[in-house]
Formats: structure tokens, sequence, C-alpha cells
């Protein structure tokens, strides 16, 4: 009879740590986009006030920051300083794939990154503000869904993790 509460206790917190966690990447995934737009506003000002190369911009700017975000810009900036490969853009789209596997950030966040990947340092200061601006409301439109998110279905999940354990307990009993 011990045992078979001890067992139940752990199935019922296993269940329920389950949920904790899942609840708690989609929180990290605000956090992560909220950190991206803060590291993407320091980029922006390297390259359009300080007129900084972008190999050494994104460098810089890894320096600065620390997360999935950071290691990100660093691994940009290590592509074109080891002309690993011909464009930006083909180092920024490698650098989102390992960015996708590393943090909370879904497919959609990534291939939102690689759409400014595309147009990152193809123009003059001017219009690379405009392309930073651009890029920002439409960061903010998936800051805001991941918030929604979190506010729909954090709470979800960790009481479904909980009540599943309690559930799998039941039937095993």
């Amino acid at each position: 009879m011990l045992l078979k509460g001890i067992g139940g206790l752990l199935v019922i917190s296993a269940s329920g740590i389950l949920g904790i966690l899942h609840s708690n990447k989609l929180s990290l995934r605000y956090k992560e986009l909220v950190n991206l737009r803060r590291v993407m506003q320091m980029l922006e000002t390297e390259v359009t006030y300080g007129a900084t190369p972008l190999p050494v911009a994104l460098y810089s700017v890894s320096k600065k920051t620390e997360g999935p975000v950071s290691r990100f810009l660093a691994n940009v900036s290590e592509h074109l300083s080891k002309r690993s490969f011909y464009t930006l853009k083909e180092a920024w789209n490698d650098s989102a794939e390992r960015l996708l596997m590393e943090s909370s950030l879904i497919k959609a966040d990534i291939e939102f990154i690689k759409s400014f990947g595309n147009i990152l340092g193809c123009s003059d200061r001017e219009d690379q503000k405009k392309h930073f601006q651009l890029f920002y409301i439409q960061l903010r439109h998936q800051e805001d869904s991941a918030m929604e998110e979190v506010k729909r279905s954090a709470e979800m999940y960790r009481s479904l993790g909980f009540l599943l354990g309690m559930a799998v307990f039941v039937v095993l009993a």
C-alpha cells in the first residue's frame, strides 16, 4: 500500500513537472522575443549611427548580451569573419536554424528573423533604419502573440499536467 502511494505521488509529480516545464517554455519564448528586440536595437545603433561594419557590429553586440540571441549574432559574425558563407543571407539563415534548436522560439519566429536577414546590409543607412523600424513593428506582433499564448495556455498546461498524473494514478490503482 505504501509502495502504491509513493508510485502514485511520483506519477502525479512527474506529470505536473512536465506541465510546468511546458508552461515555462511559453513564457521563455516571450522573454526571448523581448530580448531579441533589445539586441536588435543595439545592432541598429551600431550599424546606422556608428557606421560599424556588419561583422564587427554583430560581434560587438553579441559580447554585450547573453542567451540564445547573443550566440546567434556571434555565430553570424563568425561565419562572416571566417568567410564560411558567401553572403550575409546564407550566414544569417544558417545561424537562425541553430537558434531554433537552442531557444524557445517557434518556427514562425525563426522565419520572421530569416526574412529580416534577407534585407539586412543590402541598402544605405537610411533604408536600414526603415527596415529596422518595420522589423520592430512586426516583432511587437510576435511578442503580443506570445503573451496571448502565455495568458491563454500557461495555467492550463500546469493544471493539465497534474490532472493527467492523477488520472493515470486512478487508472493504474
